[in-house]
């Protein structure tokens, strides 16, 4: 009798574990190319700009031997960078780099030597500036798109800064002190400025990306991620649940048995895919919210229609590559298709953060899907973005 267990409980096993291996397939899929992250190089290196320019600095100030000095009102004046990249990181998520720029800087000095007392303000470089950047994506528990680790190294080879005063001596030791400082001071500000704009700005940005939204007063969409985002050298692919539901049953909802999208493509900056089931559940919540109940009376009726609808036998009605019978045609071009324009009008909205739009698009037709190539358009700026969806 042990020997009968054994095959039944590890077929049990077997087909359990098959079971909770399967994924949900993804209705909607979205590939950003290495195109579209040239686009999006331009809008990061803007960002860092301004949030590298934003960079507070402390007061320095202490006592040497007779010399008593203070530093304050630290600003970063200028940015030069000169190479930026932005560019995907297998298996993890973006990298941006930074190589052999230059940050400008300038802050009051206020000095006492013996009797002698000096102020002024001082300009200062830091050169040959590094930074490298890696910003892990993933999902948060709603299965919206996040980053969700940040790494960072930044380092300064170099400071110099420039004096304008009668005390030469002291200046030229006050600069190697200050520069040494300083230098010190900004390397260790540059990558929590950094990670607090990825993990609060950026992430404030991705959360404007509709998950589970309502798209009128009888239907919502779910935009879940349905696993972690996957990075090529080539592209982000990420793959969305993609289904409408009934706002009044949001559990009563038809089971995917759609094939998966494919997208083979990178000629674009971004592609979007859709399954047939991403409208095969919205026809299907609009059903189940009752909008599709029509009263058509004797008058609007077509006499072949009337004739057709007192007989005892259809037949078998074929809804595709083979026409409906005339009769059924001229209903549903009648009063069903009028009825589904008017709710669809409207539109819905694809799962990328507002401000990024989709021009020049192409729209390829595929058996049991289709495929949307476009263009990436900026409404608005990274940091406009981030601050919109901040407030």
């Amino acid at each position: 009798m042990t020997s009968r267990l054994w095959p039944r409980l590890f077929l049990f096993v077997s087909t359990l574990t098959s079971v909770m291996a399967t994924k949900e397939p993804a209705a909607c899929k979205i590939r950003i190319t290495d195109k579209g992250l040239d686009m999006l190089k331009s809008e990061t290196r803007k960002f860092v700009e301004e949030e590298l320019s934003n960079i507070s600095m402390p007061e320095m100030s202490g006592k040497e031997g007779r010399f008593q000095y203070a530093v304050t009102d630290v600003k970063i004046t200028e940015l030069n960078l000169t190479y930026a990249d932005l560019s995907f990181l297998p298996d993890v998520g973006l990298m941006f780099d930074i190589q052999n720029s230059s940050i400008a800087l300038s802050f009051h000095r206020r000095l006492l030597y013996w009797f002698l007392s000096d102020t002024g303000n001082i300009e200062a470089s830091a050169d040959g500036v590094d930074i490298n950047a890696g910003l892990g994506l993933g999902r948060d528990s709603l299965g919206r798109l996040k980053i969700n680790n940040f790494t960072c190294d930044a380092k300064i080879k170099k400071m110099r800064a420039e004096f304008d005063g009668t005390l030469g001596r002291v200046y030229h030791f006050l600069a190697r002190f200050l520069t040494t400082g300083m230098r010190f001071l900004l390397n260790k500000r540059i990558c929590p400025a950094l990670q607090h704009a990825s993990l609060v700005h950026v992430n404030s940005m991705l959360e404007t990306i509709p998950v589970r939204t309502e798209v009128d007063s009888y239907v919502g969409i779910d935009y879940s991620l349905t696993d972690d985002p996957l990075v090529t050298s080539r592209s982000l692919d990420m793959n969305f649940r993609g289904m409408f539901f009934h706002l009044a049953d949001e559990r009563d909802a038809p089971v995917n048995y759609a094939a998966e999208p494919l997208i083979r493509e990178y000629e674009r900056m971004v592609y979007l895919a859709l399954s047939e089931f991403f409208f095969d559940s919205g026809l299907f919540s609009y059903y189940k919210a009752g909008i599709f109940r029509l009263n058509i009376t004797d008058d609007d009726m077509p006499r072949d229609l009337e004739m057709l609808l007192r007989t005892t036998y259809f037949g078998t009605v074929m809804m595709l590559l083979i026409p409906l019978q005339a009769p059924l045609k001229t209903m549903l071009q009648m009063s069903a298709v009028p009825l589904i324009n008017n709710w669809t009008k409207r539109g819905v909205r694809i799962p990328l953060a507002d401000g990024m739009d989709l021009v020049e698009d192409v729209v390829e037709y595929h058996n049991g899907f289709i495929v949307i190539g476009a263009n990436l358009h900026f409404s608005k700026g990274l940091r406009e973005m981030a601050a919109a969806a901040s407030q």
